[in-house]
């Protein structure tokens, strides 16, 4: 059964783990088919080999290829869904060449993946069958190809990768220790033969120990900040909360302007001493009697 959103050349199944990329190689894998003719594979991408009168289009990629006689004979177009079948971790390629007197029929092969710990390298595929028997009119391929890369193995993540990472920085690191500590021991000190090699001592490894944990422990740091601040960028203001209507935004200014109400109270006063003038050119009195 194979999953849409898996990774190309990789599989989940069971609980357990499948990943091909490994045989990807920049040279093909060749071996005969039962008559004789070379058959040229990859894995997961298009043959190196260039091929030769098949019969497909130009601009198609194509996973395997046989050489026949008087042309080549495309057994499947690149595909990178692995599933697993009864015999094993199964590839299927299809849409590869014309099949010979049959109309709308076309090459195709099975990729059968069995998992052998013995095989130390990447293995040898071998052709287990085809149909029909003649290799000229050979359309169908069944191989089987037995490496340990079709072992089922642990999907490495972050922390796994960095690990390695780790590890592989502090050999480089050791090793330039070695070589710069026997070239200043030859050189400027002079020693020739053992007395030249470079001896280190149990402080020398702590201190490179000391260094390579510095390191893993900054990159943990870098990469929680990188987190904090994503998550601080996706956070979205309440922009209701902002919305204010033009009431309220009248009242916010005249609370704020102190000298808006001193020059509303001074414009009032201004009035009052008006009326009162008023009324005394008019000659009236407080009760509003007429003065002779």
């Amino acid at each position: 059964m194979a999953l849409a959103d898996e990774t190309p050349c990789t599989l989940h199944h069971e609980g357990n783990y499948y990943n091909l990329n490994s045989l990807k190689a920049s040279k093909d894998y060749e071996f005969k088919t039962p008559g004789g003719h070379s058959f040229y594979l990859n894995v997961c991408r298009p043959v190196t080999t260039e091929p030769w009168s098949t019969g497909v289009p130009d601009n198609v990629d194509i996973a395997g290829l046989v050489r026949k006689d008087h042309h080549d004979f495309a057994v499947g177009l690149v595909n990178t869904t692995l599933e697993m079948t009864d015999p094993g971790l199964t590839l299927r390629l299809s849409n590869g060449s014309p099949c010979p007197g049959e109309d709308n029929l076309y090459g195709s092969s099975s990729i059968i993946f069995l998992c052998d710990t013995s095989v130390y390298g990447s293995g040898k595929p071998v052709v287990m069958s085809q149909f029909p028997d003649d290799d000229n009119q050979a359309c169908h391929y069944t191989v089987e190809w037995r490496t340990h890369f079709a072992c089922p193995t642990g999907e490495r993540g972050l922390i796994s990768g960095f690990i390695v990472f780790l590890v592989i920085t502090m050999m480089i690191l050791l090793m330039l220790l070695i070589v710069s500590s026997t070239l200043y021991n030859r050189f400027v000190l002079g020693k020739r033969g053992f007395h030249q090699l470079a001896w280190l001592s149990k402080v020398h490894l702590l201190e490179l120990m000391d260094f390579c944990t510095e390191l893993f422990r900054s990159a943990v740091d870098n990469a929680r900040s990188s987190g904090d601040r994503r998550a601080r960028s996706t956070r979205r203001p309440n922009l209701t909360s902002h919305q204010w209507s033009s009431r309220d935004e009248e009242q916010a200014m005249m609370a704020a302007d102190p000298l808006e109400d001193d020059h509303g109270r001074e414009l009032q006063d201004t009035n009052v001493c008006r009326n009162d003038t008023a009324d005394e050119l008019h000659g009236t009195d407080d009760l509003g009697t007429i003065r002779s």
